[in-house]
């Protein structure tokens, strides 16, 4: 599996609005991720403790590096329509992306998940 991670920093204008921030949060996943089948799962964290505490954690789950990459190539043809980018975009008066990283799982089965029976 393949791991797209980002943080998020929300704007002044979010912290201060933070219900509508929320909102919109929910709705943009909903309006991004439309027609995107190769995203298997999406998470989110808030950050509690450590740098840039409050910040948003966002993960996005792929199958493979093919699927990645047709989520990249699906993406920007998205962006080509004016409409889209402009929604796409409209996040900057939300939040700043202070890095992103791309993680696959380790080569043996690992991870405890006491909820797995």
């Amino acid at each position: 599996m393949l791991y797209l991670v980002y943080r998020f920093k929300p704007t002044a204008y979010a912290r201060a609005n933070l219900r509508e921030f929320w909102k919109w949060m929910q709705d943009r996943e909903a309006w991004f991720y439309d027609g995107l089948e190769m995203v298997l799962k999406t998470e989110w964290y808030v950050r509690t403790i450590g740098v840039d505490v409050h910040s948003v954690e966002h993960i996005v789950l792929f199958e493979n590096e093919e699927a990645w990459g047709a989520y990249r190539d699906k993406v920007r043809q998205k962006s080509q329509d004016t409409n889209w980018e402009a929604r796409r975009t409209e996040q900057e008066k939300w939040y700043d992306i202070l890095d992103s990283s791309l993680l696959s799982d380790p080569p043996v089965q690992m991870g405890l998940d006491r909820r797995r029976s």
